[in-house]
């Protein structure tokens, strides 16, 4: 009996194409062989690579055992499975197959690679089959251009955070991978992680990664830099407006980019730089404030914190560059902080006034929808899961489909199960929020005192246990954030 080698192959593109779906191509296949009383070898199958060129896993087991004379007929569903361009095809029959007397046959397609004129013929089919792929990229390149100017997603795997609504041919946020893309823009605005640690946290969190196995400083880049998250289609270094729901604020996504651009090493700062240096923003357009020395003609020097727009560098840094609030003198700004905190623990009205702006109440409404919803949809898989089992075991399905179909509802179910775990300590924390902050008014209510008592040295890391930020406006007045 003919023994044959059945090949198979889906591209990513293809896959929801059921007449050229792997299932249908292995049944037609087999129905093939067994009408002509050929011996089925082994099956073949690429699944998910494109027909473009010939580095795919099992096209090379193919040519390998072709070499060993494994089997003595190649057989396809229709030629373009076995590569869409004409000098793969050619190089397949002539150099690997022919030389070794083995046969190449085609489900629906007839020919004859025996005789000079089926040869030919089969170079003509694959002459089209190479036009028809490179018709079909000239035209996803413009439909590409297009989708993006109309700023729609333009295929391919959904960007982590959202998910492809078949349906209406669109993205959704998806909430829970929403949640984690801005935990990484906030564990990476605070400065004390990079990529790879960030990497690290949501290894050691469980969190499914998006494609690959586990998280990579890569995948953080790209997440980190990526302007989807903003609302905006990139394109060829275009940006169009998007039809999708952006994620992440445009300022902080551009607070990140500056950020990013910055970093490549502290820069030391001099002692006498303030005590606000670090926490210090322009109120009138948000930038941060630097530490400036300006030297005067009579031979003194003054210190200032100087808004970086008004400064125009660096240009990451720069907000508006029309923002001129002025230089403010250091001692000035930090002597308005000092006695608003010294008022706060003097002054029982103003005590209370603040107190009540520190202790709002705790909203965790949205961190709870959502553990509902993660708890119903972790609920549901189980069944989804259960079902599929049950046609397996019913043979209504094969062992393949069966562990394609569980593969991604399993991963599902161990994400859901990580995020529940981290929506419920977050739920925990914000509820613990109201202990923190009996801290904090403790310290103000004292601070009089404990600022009397410390060193100079000491009183920076106090302000900084104290107030998250200080906005400093052009008329000189300044507004007081605390930490939560």
């Amino acid at each position: 009996m003919i023994k044959v080698a059945a090949y198979l192959r889906v591209s990513t593109e293809e896959q929801a194409e059921q007449n050229i779906s792997l299932p249908l191509q292995q049944s037609r296949l087999l129905a093939y062989c067994e009408s002509r009383q050929w011996d089925l070898f082994d099956f073949y199958i690429d699944d998910g690579y494109s027909g473009k060129d010939l580095s795919r896993p099992d096209m090379t087991r193919l040519i390998n055992d072709a070499k060993s004379n494994k089997f003595d007929m190649v057989l396809v569903v229709k030629l373009d499975r076995l590569s869409r361009r004409q000098q793969h095809v050619m190089y397949l029959i002539e150099d690997i197959l022919m030389p070794r007397k083995i046969g190449f046959s085609s489900v629906t397609e007839n020919f004859d690679t025996t005789t000079p004129m089926g040869r030919a013929m089969l170079g003509i089919m694959a002459a089209f089959a190479q036009l028809e792929r490179e018709t079909i990229v000239e035209r996803v390149t413009d439909a590409k251009k297009e989708a993006a100017k109309q700023g729609r997603f333009m295929g391919g795997t959904s960007p982590y955070g959202y998910s492809h609504d078949a349906a209406t041919k669109s993205l959704k946020v998806d909430p829970l991978q929403a949640d984690i893309v801005r935990f990484i823009y906030d564990e990476y605005l605070k400065g004390q992680a990079g990529y790879q640690g960030i990497a690290d946290m949501l290894q050691a969190r469980k969190v499914p990664p998006h494609t690959a196995k586990e998280w990579h400083r890569t995948s953080i880049s790209v997440i980190l830099s990526s302007p989807f998250y903003i609302g905006m289609i990139p394109h060829k270094g275009l940006m169009h407006p998007g039809k999708h729901d952006p994620i992440i604020e445009i300022e902080k996504w551009e607070e990140v980019q500056r950020l990013k651009q910055s970093r490549g090493g502290p820069r030391p700062l001099p002692k006498n730089s303030g005590l606000l240096q670090g926490i210090v923003y322009c109120g009138e357009c948000g930038a941060r404030m630097r530490y400036k020395l300006v030297n005067q003609k009579s031979g003194t020097a003054s210190r200032y914190y100087a808004c970086y727009s008004q400064e125009g560098s660096p240009r990451y840094m720069v907000k508006d560059i029309n923002c001129k609030p002025g230089y403010k003198f250091i001692e000035d700004i930090d002597n308005k902080v000092i006695d608003n905190l010294i008022r706060i623990s003097v002054d029982e009205d103003y005590y209370e006034e603040i107190a009540k702006d520190i202790f709002k109440e705790v909203d965790t409404s949205d961190l709870e929808d959502a553990l509902i919803k993660a708890k119903r949809e972790h609920g549901g898989i189980k069944g989804r899961i259960d079902r599929w089992a049950a046609a397996f075991e019913s043979q209504a399905i094969e062992i393949n489909e069966y562990t394609e179909r569980t593969k991604e509802l399993k991963d599902r179910r161990y994400f859901l199960e990580s995020e529940i775990q981290s929506l419920e300590e977050r739920i925990k924390a914000q509820s613990s929020k109201s202990t923190s902050r009996i801290d904090l008014l403790e310290s103000l209510k004292n601070f009089k005192h404990i600022w009397e008592i410390t060193s100079e040295e000491e009183h920076k890391s106090i302000i900084a246990g104290l107030i998250k930020r200080v906005n400093v406006f052009a008329d000189g007045h300044v507004d007081i954030e605390f930490e939560d």
